[in-house]
């Protein structure tokens, strides 16, 4: 089991853009497999195995650049949508990108998750005019393996649009469900279960390979891709039950209040610096009074902040912006996209302020 265990562990390639890329040991034997399947398929050319090994190697590696290539552009994207991107990770059946959060828009979403599959796309297009520029040179050999990552692209992308999360295509529909009306745990269930129905179909396919046409490689890669994508799926939808089941005080931080009746130089001078939120709860002797935001602030002449209190600048308390312990953390995370302030407080059964939940990065004015 440990000797299962250590083939799973990850290292850092490199890092890209402060993007950390990460592999785990059963990648380098992957790596290595394709390239003697490739050094294979081309020997009878090269008329070398060494050297065909030695091209299939840069062949495969330049795919799994490509991988990366699609996953950096994944990435690309969710930082334009002010996401923050954890890691790339490199794995046998291709790659993952990871994000602090979910996407806060059905736009959002759909964008991010495009955009890997066009990135393949355009890959597949740049591999076949260099596989021409090849065959009028008569680099035969370079023709063959530029067709090979031309077509390994192209597949990769068509493969990544079938509508199953974590499938691109998943993501894709799930932004098309959440649009149109459909909660965003509702969606990631559903499209998780089209993603483990792909799974199965995939595992069938492997099997009948395997069986009815005697291919055992392709039929076995094509059941463990299956295996995994099922698994992945599984996981996705054992996430999203378990965050069901979180009510607002497992996720909820100590409220960091302000009076009212502070000073906004005051509140700028001797608190913000300690807590550098974008948004403060205004609250006296646990009472909650109202919301105070660093954007509202700005709209005040710095000249009059020692003249102007909290109490006059604060979103005064709404329905919206409040919930009792023993909310789901769902519900409050709904309210808080919707509410316009990206915040809750958090009261008891008494009424007073016991928490704070915030949707919004830390930022200074």
């Amino acid at each position: 089991m440990r000797y299962f265990e250590f083939f799973k562990r990850q290292l850092v390639l490199l890092h890209v853009s402060g993007i950390p890329v990460r592999a785990d040991y059963r990648w380098f034997f992957v790596l290595f497999l394709m390239s003697g399947i490739t050094a294979v398929s081309i020997n009878a050319l090269v008329g070398n195995f060494a050297g065909s090994f030695v091209l299939g190697f840069f062949t495969t590696l330049v795919f799994f650049i490509s991988i990366f290539l699609h996953e950096f552009a994944h990435a690309f994207i969710a930082r334009m949508e002010g996401m923050h991107v954890v890691e790339i990770v490199l794995h046998p059946f291709g790659g993952l990108t990871r994000f602090s959060r979910e996407p806060e828009t059905p736009r959002a979403e759909f964008r991010i998750a495009i955009a890997g599959p066009a990135a393949s796309f355009l890959l597949a297009v740049a591999f076949v005019l260099l596989m021409a520029a090849a065959n009028s040179a008569g680099l035969d050999i370079l023709a063959i393996l530029l067709f090979l990552l031309a077509l390994s692209n192209f597949l990769l992308a068509v493969f990544n649009l079938f509508p199953g999360y974590p499938l691109d295509g998943g993501r894709v529909l799930r932004a098309y469900l959440w649009r149109n009306g459909k909660d965003l745990n509702e969606a990631t269930i559903l499209t998780g279960r089209c993603g483990q129905a792909i799974a199965v179909g995939l595992m069938m396919l492997g099997i009948f390979i395997v069986i009815g046409r005697a291919e055992f490689f392709t039929g076995f890669w094509a059941i463990l891709t299956g295996l995994f994508l099922f698994d992945s799926a599984k996981s996705i939808i054992g996430e999203v039950r378990a965050s069901e089941k979180r009510l607002v005080e497992d996720a909820m931080q100590l409220a960091v209040s302000v009076a009212p009746e502070v000073a906004i130089q005051h509140f700028v001078d001797n608190i913000l610096p300690m807590y550098r939120f974008s948004v403060f709860p205004v609250a006296k002797q646990r009472q909650l009074y109202g919301i105070l935001m660093l954007e509202d602030m700005k709209k005040i002449p710095r000249g009059e902040w020692s003249k102007v209190t909290v109490q006059q600048i604060m979103r005064p308390i709404a329905d919206s912006y409040f919930v009792e312990t023993g909310t789901p953390l769902t519900d409050a995370q709904e309210l808080m996209k919707a509410n316009g302030v990206g915040a809750l407080g958090v009261i008891d059964g008494a009424g007073n302020l016991v928490g704070f939940l915030q949707l919004l990065k830390k930022r200074r004015i």
